[in-house]
């Protein structure tokens, strides 16, 4: 990414008025946001086709579980931070590392966890 271009942001949140907050902290911020996607099989088609930097990643939508895409992210060493109300403990062990952000969360904190995402990556 060059220093003209803004950082694309990958969006996965079902619940309407979240998603709004996640896209406006972002956009506010200089983000780009891919999304939001509200359903697993929009997501990972959407995942498959658009460029992104990073991820925001609700991991519930609707009683889906979103593993098959963080899988999927991972391993395309694409930067995920977690949107959940989900303590570490009740994730799979192989999620237990990943950066995560408990709903419900700060936009500020939102912002300043997607930066800390992009500058290690």
């Amino acid at each position: 990414m060059t220093a003209t271009q803004p950082y694309r942001v990958f969006v996965v949140e079902d619940e309407f008025l979240v998603a709004l907050q996640i896209e406006d902290d972002l956009i506010a911020a200089g983000y780009l946001v891919v999304g939001p996607f509200t359903s697993l099989s929009t997501s990972i088609a959407a995942s498959r086709t658009e460029s992104f930097d990073a991820a925001t990643l609700d991991l519930n939508l609707r009683g889906e579980l979103v593993y098959p895409l963080v899988d999927e992210l991972l391993e395309r060493q694409v930067p995920v931070l977690l949107l959940t109300g989900y303590a570490s403990s009740d994730l799979p062990e192989r999620f237990r590392a990943l950066p995560r952000l408990s709903k419900p969360f700060d936009g500020a904190e939102l912002v300043r966890r997607i930066r800390s995402l992009v500058a290690a990556a």
